[in-house]
């Protein structure tokens, strides 16, 4: 029976093939012709363009052309200072969906964003508690300060 893909054994000394990382010949062909006679071809091929090959069109068009972007997406303002207001904008954006004036994909990558947001104040809110929580156990006489971070650093 044939193995397809690895036909040698582990620790076969005489079938190991061409080297890590080096080129294939077609490649330093290809890459010999383009060094020498690039610049001939590109004339050509712009000669037959502009005398109305299309798909030579086509193609050096797709080459020289930026690909197209989405045009800016009009929302409206969207509050995101707090839990709540992340909300109400979400709600925004789920009725200008339903509606048909944004795509959903312009909605997830609104979306996303509003999610980075929520994930910051709560990163913030999550410290300002933990820090009134210490400095309390801290402030309390006859305790021994309790450590809320790291485990031993020595350790």
């Amino acid at each position: 029976m044939v193995k397809i893909g690895r036909p040698f054994e582990p620790g076969n000394k005489l079938g190991r093939g061409r080297p890590r990382g080096s080129r294939n010949k077609n490649s330093l062909l290809t890459r010999e012709l383009l060094d020498s006679h690039g610049e001939a071809l590109v004339r050509k091929a712009v000669l037959q363009a502009l005398k109305g090959d299309v798909p030579t069109l086509r193609t050096l068009l797709a080459h020289i052309l930026p690909r197209r972007t989405e045009p800016p997406v009009k929302t409206g303002p969207l509050p995101m200072g707090t839990a709540e207001e992340i909300s109400q904008s979400s709600q925004a954006l789920l009725e200008k969906v339903a509606s048909g004036k944004m795509t959903t994909s312009q909605a997830r990558d609104i979306f996303a964003m509003l999610d980075a947001q929520r994930k910051i104040i709560e990163t913030e809110s999550f410290d300002t508690r933990l820090r009134a929580i210490e400095q309390r156990v801290q402030g309390e006489p006859g305790k021994a300060p309790v450590l809320l971070g790291p485990a031993d650093p020595a350790a």
